[in-house]
């Protein structure tokens, strides 16, 4: 289904690299459905065991700091289950991040319709996904 690395990125309507919401992207980590438990696992790193059993690391430079906020790179420690794919999904929604599905032909996937028009410079408009099972669906028929 998914890859074996995810990328989020975030970007302001200019194009240009933004930082993601750092309060609501916690607030996932804290309170979503789909997480079991949340593992620190150094300064920016996080090991996270879904409700369904599927685990992922979330590499996050800037989430427990004050620097900079532009990315997440997740690595899925299992196969990806339905509860990994809604986390990607809160948080791409929470903190205003894009899915960068494809880096050959830099195909992007966002969660709110304004964002379409954050990435001016790609060749191809970004997808968007109103859903976590939405999200699932695209990324397989792209796989």
């Amino acid at each position: 289904m998914l890859r074996e690395m995810v990328i989020l990125v975030c970007h302001a309507q200019d194009g240009r690299f933004a930082d993601g919401d750092r309060a609501a992207v916690r607030q996932v980590l804290e309170t979503s459905d789909q997480v079991a438990r949340v593992l620190s696992l150094g300064s920016d790193v996080k090991q996270v065991s879904c409700a369904d059993g599927g685990r992922l690391v979330l590499r996050a430079p800037g989430l427990d700091g004050s620097r900079s906020f532009h990315r997440i790179d997740i690595f899925p420690v299992s196969a990806w289950t339905r509860a990994m794919v809604g986390l990607v999904y809160e948080l791409m929604r929470s903190g205003g991040f894009a899915l960068v599905q494809d880096l050959v032909t830099l195909q992007f996937l966002v969660t709110q319709p304004q964002q379409i028009a954050y990435y001016p410079w790609l060749p191809e408009p970004p997808i968007l996904v109103r859903s976590a099972s939405e999200l699932a669906r695209t990324l397989e028929r792209a796989g």
